[in-house]
């Protein structure tokens, strides 16, 4: 976004807040709305639970049956698709049932070496089943000792040159297998079920030697007899590849795919949240916002949030307009980054794509969006889905961010 102008806003809580001035008055109300003091009542900056959970009421019975069924899963969706909030909600869900766990959640979001992971993975591990830095290393004492100097942030490993998240030195394939195993020997001391809830899966494959971190994963976890994976990735097609493509962990974990969100129930929460401090929206205004963000969760409550801050009575449909072009315009400096690294052709296909074009490698394709030829178009599927810009379901290609594509039409395309 680029603005001309500068002026100050006092906000009571925090002092003057310097902001841009905006051409529109969209951007005023948004910049206004950023700096009132009213709780609002839509989240998007965690996870929600309990009574913000909305929808994927299938998606959360097939969950939580799974784990208490002891069977590994795996969910690869779009990054603020509502991944976590469905881990979190089914966890909740069995400790109210009085299911016996313990769960381990490990992000690998900054891990590039293999060391790195394994130090990580089995820090967060003891770090769980212990309540004190003494506990812990007795445990680990205890249990696996020959990893005290190898891998763990200990006062022997301080003069270690390198750090493990640089560190390439190999590690022993049997170090490797004790360190994944550690989860199911502790199940089994502290008779409980322990989940392993991984994020970002697909950075293992920025690991050298990726495959052979992942043969030996796919071989461990297989043993374990007391030990439940949630493993989640939001690059779709980096987890498709693993998946689906190099076939780890077939026939090992059930993937539990997100459905859009039902219509009824996300527009039913936006009244709801509405009326909780007294102001109102009309049905076919709810709707409105469902379907300009798609039924996104993390779109729809960042749109919400603006309208609800910037109505004080009833929301009308000019605050809903301004309200949305305020979201687009929140995450334009994001999307321009995406365009502005993609050729030519990419952006072409793009648009074909925008276009609803099926036969991509037909002639009249070709020479309408100017692609040199069907090697070409090749090399541009690969392109797209390797930047997770869009991905292939049943045949059929789909923008991963519902809000790109809206910005794509309308801003950069202006149609």
């Amino acid at each position: 976004m680029y603005f001309t102008t500068v002026c100050k806003v006092h906000n009571p809580c925090q002092g003057p807040l310097l902001h841009a001035r905006s051409t529109t008055l969209a951007k005023v109300n948004f910049f206004l709305y950023i700096c009132t003091d009213m709780d609002s009542p839509f989240t998007y900056n965690k996870f929600v639970t309990g009574s913000d959970f909305v929808g994927r009421q299938r998606e959360l019975s097939l969950l939580v049956n799974l784990i208490r069924q002891g069977e590994s899963v795996v969910i690869y969706e779009p990054p603020k698709s509502g991944k976590k909030s469905l881990v979190q909600q089914s966890l909740i869900t069995l400790r109210k049932e009085a299911y016996n766990y313990t769960v381990c959640h490990i992000n690998l979001f900054n891990v590039r070496t293999k060391r790195h992971l394994l130090q990580k993975f089995c820090n967060i591990v003891l770090d769980t089943f212990s309540n004190t830095p003494t506990d812990r290393d007795e445990l680990l004492k205890d249990i696996c000792p020959e990893l005290i100097t190898m891998l763990l942030d200990t006062p022997e490993n301080s003069s270690s040159p390198s750090s493990p998240e640089i560190d390439l030195a190999p590690v022993p394939e049997e170090i490797v297998e004790k360190i994944i195993n550690i989860p199911e020997v502790l199940a089994q001391r502290f008779s409980t079920k322990t989940v392993i809830y991984i994020e970002e899966f697909q950075e293992i494959l920025l690991i050298e030697d990726a495959d052979d971190i992942l043969k030996l994963l796919d071989r461990s976890l297989r043993s374990q007899k007391n030990t439940t994976h949630i493993i989640t990735g939001s690059f779709v097609n980096s987890m498709k590849e693993i998946f689906e493509e190099r076939r780890y962990f077939y026939n090992f974990t059930e993937r539990v795919k997100l459905q859009p969100i039902d219509e009824k129930q996300l527009t039913d929460y936006i009244i709801r949240n509405f009326l909780k401090a007294g102001r109102v929206v009309s049905k076919e205004l709810a709707l409105e916002m469902y379907r300009l963000t798609d039924g996104h969760p993390w779109y729809a409550q960042q749109l919400g949030d603006i309208s609800f801050a910037l109505t004080r009575g009833y929301l009308t449909e000019q605050i809903m307009r301004q309200s949305f072009h305020s979201l687009v315009e929140l995450h334009s400096y994001r999307f321009q980054l995406v365009t502005s690294r993609l050729s030519r052709f990419q952006i072409n296909f793009l648009k074909a794509i925008m276009d609803d074009v099926t036969q991509l490698s037909a002639l009249d394709t070709m020479t309408q969006y100017g692609f040199n030829s069907s090697a070409n178009v090749k090399r541009l599927k690969d392109a797209v889905q390797k930047k997770e810009i869009l991905t292939e379901e049943s045949g059929k290609w789909e923008f991963l961010d519902p809000l790109f594509k809206t910005w794509l039409r309308n801003v950069y395309f202006e149609i």
